[in-house]
């Protein structure tokens, strides 16, 4: 004998089971919303700390550059100091005020080491600013100029005596055109600054 489900049974089964599935679709889509909601902010606080670590970054590396810039002008405006008193102590030379002795003693203990250690420290120093410089060719003019700093100040005397009175004169000549680099150099890293400032915060 067969067992039939009367229809208004089976009509409250079915709408049961609608009220269950609709009951678990309803836990489903609220559980992927809450998901999809926590997965957005997430995302929002992931990139939040990116641009965070991207305008430090940025604010780090411009605070290098002017740093780097600041010390150069710092030896820059030494090695000035130094090359004047360079030229002083070549003219009072030719003009018989400073021995020869005296003249090397100067190149040899005071001139050459401390200018030495200053062009080390500023070679660093533009080593460190790199490709942030927005002058194209201020890193290579300025590498030019010292390597002709050096060279200037090692021709000055040769196998330990001063050379001749008019390659002296020559040698002040060249010392002035160094002096002039040099103030266009302190225009040019100061302008560098001026620049990273302006591109700031």
């Amino acid at each position: 004998m067969a067992f039939d489900i009367p229809n208004w049974v089976a009509t409250i089964i079915e709408l049961g089971i609608g009220i269950v599935i609709a009951i678990v679709v309803y836990r489903v889509q609220s559980q992927t919303a809450k998901l999809a909601e926590e997965l957005l902010s997430k995302i929002s606080s992931m990139t939040s700390r990116m641009d965070s670590l991207l305008e430090q970054r940025r604010l780090d590396e411009i605070a290098k550059k002017e740093f780097e810039c600041k010390r150069i002008i710092e030896h820059l405006k030494y090695i000035e100091k130094k090359e004047q008193e360079l030229k002083d102590y070549l003219t009072d030379y030719i003009s018989g005020d400073t021995t020869s002795e005296q003249l090397h003693y100067f190149i040899k203990q005071n001139f050459m080491p401390i200018a030495k250690f200053r062009i080390r420290d500023i070679e660093d120093a533009i080593r460190q600013v790199g490709d942030k410089l927005t002058d194209n060719t201020l890193r290579l003019d300025f590498l030019s100029y010292i390597e002709a700093f050096l060279n200037l100040s090692e021709l000055v005397l040769v196998d330990g005596k001063p050379q001749n009175d008019n390659d002296l004169e020559s040698f002040i000549i060249s010392i002035n055109l160094q002096l002039k680099r040099i103030q266009e150099f302190l225009t040019r890293f100061r302008k560098e600054i001026q620049q990273t400032n302006n591109n700031g915060p």
